[in-house]
């Protein structure tokens, strides 16, 4: 194989379970096989690993389920840089809750304890269920009604 560049990245984390906001530092090697086909392998203190959207786990709880941002894509504060491979981050308090809408409706689906504007999915399959339901029991009581004065 032969390399043809390296490239330092730092990614953005967050666990979709607690929360938990880190970084982790990749070397991004850029090689090419012997067939001429682009390969690139992903370093972490020197160790290959899988890149950072596949088999990270969060370093608080230890969850699977984790968000990978690509470098540059979500600004991170960063207290002090550090050596190590995983680097936990200081998150900024949560900004003051948003008055409620005056339908008296909160909307908005819970964050990490914030409530997001515009995040409320309409329980779209539940009132189909409940719809066809209604129709069923409308249908059978009309086809008894009918069945037994006729």
């Amino acid at each position: 194989m032969t390399e043809e560049f390296s490239t330092s990245e730092t990614w953005p984390m967050e666990c979709l379970r607690c929360w938990h906001v880190w970084q982790e530092k990749y070397v991004v090697r850029h090689l090419t096989d012997a067939h001429g086909h682009d390969v690139v392998v992903w370093l972490r203190g020197g160790t290959p690993v899988q890149p950072p959207w596949s088999g990270t786990s969060c370093p608080g709880c230890g969850h699977s389920r984790v968000a990978a941002f690509p470098p540059g894509s979500r600004p991170i504060p960063v207290a002090e840089p550090a050596a190590v491979a995983v680097q936990p981050v200081a998150v900024e308090p949560a900004p003051a809750p948003l008055p409620a809408p005056a339908h008296g409706r909160t909307g908005g689906r819970r964050r990490g304890g914030i409530r997001v504007p515009g995040l409320t999915r309409q329980p779209a399959l539940l009132y189909a269920l409940l719809g066809i339901a209604f129709l069923l029991v409308t249908g059978f009581e009309l086809v008894e009604r009918v069945a037994i004065h006729h």
